[in-house]
């Protein structure tokens, strides 16, 4: 299911620096200072009056996308390329890149065990083996579903290994990524004599004068007027120095460790750099969070209230709601300092889009969830991340997960595998679901046979997915935030919380635009000229007219997300764009409030040809009315918009499926007058493609308001 959200009743307090970059409504500005709950900024061109904002209002501008943060440069992992999006670009690089990993990992395997030596004949000696293994890294790592013959990678040269190698130890995984797409470069290369004098001032840098960026660049300057005064003086050829940005990139690419201890001592390295034994140094909110996910200790009934009338036999036994008795996986995100918990999804099968949304869900607020639920606390622990430490489960180590966390700005930090006691904290809050809240409910598995005895959890087993997700929220919320914790001095995880927010603050989390694009399903369709439809909800601007005008090319790759099908970003060319839905009434409204309503209306006209938007305005009045809670609490379990579902969903709902307009209302139209057009797809005959129209936008955009009243706490 989707994530439901409205805001706490309580703003976190956010905090920002002079070097961040901020956007408001597009426009850049920088921090000037913050005076308790207000935070002002001026203008980055110095035109213009500064504006104020408080928590709260910053908190709501997040979420209609018009407030833009980007940490400063100083605060960011230095990485060479590429500087776009990893997670947008084209299958064929994304690809190429998983390769190239494949390859590195596989022969980092081999080395530790070994067998391998890091020499050029060495490398080639087991080319044979390193593919091999290559072959099954990438198996191993393929989408769940994806089955077949393993598919052993053609041989490369030990030089590119070795090169790979290097770079993706220095940079991690965006090195891999190379320019291909950007060939034709035909800038000057810095010649052998003029990267070692520059080399030789670059080094000035190690040193404990602690000299700035602007010093060095200064010294090499200097340094290049010197020797070509000398080589005028000896008729030899001229040096040409190199750009500030060239000289800032060789400051930037020295050995950290070697800079840490330099500069600030060996006591800084140190604290910087040295292996974590015992004991784990964080100091704010959300500065280091663990993630790992287990199986529940507890057999619930997978069924659920009126909600289970809107979703097809393939949808139930998806989530796990075909009246099977069955065990659930549960996806924790918990904050180090705070030992609050800040994001948790279930699911029947752990995947990489349960650990994405419980890492989302981790930075947004989740106030609705408490309120459903009748919690007498918010769930208002939220923001952005600093390290992500999980285990090596597949679902973590997927090249996916890992591109959309560099995308994020998170650090990802894997440890060993069988070595939980580097993840403590996380271990912990699972072993206390098991002891204080599982024992509680009927259906408990005990854990282990041993304390099971005789008992017979299935037998046992009556609580519902609605029930069970009603459970963990309330458990969560109301008990364990507000229990005295031994490992803060007995203070609670809750008004830890609060206080070092209040010292600390926490950083702003994406916006909504944001994680449009990072956190958005992979989708292609065909553009034509009243834009391109997704789900019957059209999408237009004036860009795709143009790009539809001038260019043969209709298959757009796109980017949508269910949570808001109010816009989609979409490849115009060689960049990606956001365009919004063509009538304004879907901001906001989820995917799966927007389906509910269409099936609610399948099932009540199942025969007719045709409908009037006023009966739509009913049907989601009735959607809101029945599913209000239910909804929230479902929204808990991960639901994957997979390609396949969409277009299942697609073919289902405008089969025989027509909504006309009342006889009293005029249509709006913004290309032409058509709301909703089912396009043709590459599984999907141009005979079974069924226009549906919705005309009479005045009824539904009154029934989506009533339907977010609903969902925002008038229940």
């Amino acid at each position: 299911m989707t994530l439901e959200i409205s805001p706490s009743p309580f703003a976190a307090r956010y905090v920002f620096s002079r070097e961040d970059e901020i956007f408001l409504d597009g426009r850049q500005f920088f921090w000037f200072e913050s005076r308790g709950n207000e935070h002002l900024f001026t203008p980055a061109n110095g035109n213009g009056p500064p504006q104020s904002f408080n928590n709260s209002q910053i908190a709501r501008w997040l979420d209609k996308g018009k407030f833009e943060y980007k940490p400063a440069p100083v605060h960011e992992r230095e990485t060479i390329i590429p500087s776009a999006i990893l997670s947008v670009l084209s299958a064929k690089e994304r690809k190429r890149a998983e390769v190239r990993e494949a390859f590195v990992l596989a022969f980092m395997n081999l080395y530790a065990a070994g067998e391998v030596t890091r020499t050029y004949k060495s490398i080639d000696d087991n080319m044979v083996r390193i593919r091999i293994q290559a072959g099954d890294i990438m198996k191993s790592n393929a989408s769940a579903g994806m089955l077949g013959t393993m598919q052993v990678p053609e041989p490369v040269s030990a030089k590119s290994i070795r090169r790979w190698l290097i770079e993706y130890e220095k940079h991690g995984i965006a090195a891999l990524y190379d320019n291909v797409s950007n060939r034709g470069n035909y800038d000057r290369v810095v010649r052998e004599d003029e990267r070692r004098l520059m080399y030789a001032k670059v080094a000035g840098y190690l040193s404990d004068l602690k000299k700035t960026p602007a010093n060095i660049v200064a010294d090499v300057q200097a340094a290049f007027v010197a020797e070509n005064e000398r080589r005028v003086a000896e008729n030899s050829h001229q040096l040409i120095c190199p750009s500030r940005i060239t000289i800032r990139a060789a400051i930037h690419s020295l050995d950290p460790f070697r800079v840490k201890l330099t500069r600030e001592g060996s006591d800084a390295a140190r604290r910087a750099y040295s292996p974590i034994g015992q004991g784990i140094d964080v100091e704010r909110p959300m500065q280091r969070v663990e993630i790992d996910e287990q199986k529940i200790d507890l057999v619930s009934l997978m069924a659920d209230s009126g909600l289970l009338n809107f979703l097809t036999d393939d949808d139930k036994k998806a989530l796990g709601l075909d009246d099977e008795k069955k065990r659930w996986w549960m996806t924790v995100a918990l904050c180090v300092r705070t030992r609050c918990i800040v994001g948790m999804s279930l699911s029947r099968t752990p995947n990489t889009r349960s650990a994405l949304q419980t890492v989302e869900m981790a930075m947004r607020d989740k106030g609705i969830w408490a309120d459903a639920v009748g919690a007498l606390d918010p769930w208002d622990q939220f923001g952005m991340i600093g390290t992500l430490v999980t285990d090596c489960g597949a679902n973590f180590l997927s090249h996916e997960f890992r591109a959309r966390m560099h995308d994020l700005g998170v650090n990802v930090l894997n440890t060993p595998a069988a070595a939980p006691w580097l993840k403590p904290y996380i271990e912990r809050v699972f072993r206390t679901f098991s002891t204080r809240l599982m024992p509680r409910l009927s259906g408990c598995t005990f854990g282990d046979i041993l304390r099971r005895g005789s008992s017979d959890p299935e037998a046992k087993a009556a609580l519902t997915v609605d029930q069970l997700c009603a459970v963990l929220v309330r458990w969560i919320v109301d008990i364990y935030h507000n229990t005295p914790h031994e490992g803060l001095e007995g203070e609670t995880p809750r008004n830890c919380w609060l206080r070092l927010t209040e010292k600390y603050g926490v950083t702003p989390p994406p916006s909504l635009t944001r994680r449009r694009l990072i956190f958005g399903y992979e989708d292609t369709r065909t553009l034509q000229k009243d834009g391109i439809t997704v789900l019957g909800v059209r999408y237009h601007s004036h860009a795709l007219a143009r790009h539809m005008m001038h260019s043969p090319d209709t298959n757009m790759e796109l980017r949508w997300y269910p949570e808001d099908i109010g816009a989609i970003w979409v490849k115009i060319g060689n960049e990606w764009s956001p365009v919004s839905a063509v009538h304004g009434c879907f901001h906001g409204v989820s995917a799966q409030h927007w389906q509910a309503a269409r099936r609610e209306l399948r099932i009540r006209h199942e025969g007719e040809a045709r409908v009037k938007a006023s009966v739509v305005r009913k049907a989601l009045d009735f959607i809101a009315q029945l599913n209000g809670d239910a909804m929230r609490s479902v929204g808990l379990v991960n639901d994957d918009w997979s390609l396949e579902r969409r277009e299942r969903e697609e073919r289902a709902m405008c089969v025989g499926f027509h909504v006309d307009h009342d006889d009293d209302d005029s249509p709006i139209a913004v290309f032409d007058n058509r709301w909703g057009e089912g396009l043709r797809t590459a599984d999907t005959p141009s005979s079974s493609t069924v226009e549906e129209k919705v005309e009479n936008i005045e009824e539904i955009s009154s029934a989506l308001k009533a339907l977010r009243v609903s969902r925002d706490g008038g229940h």
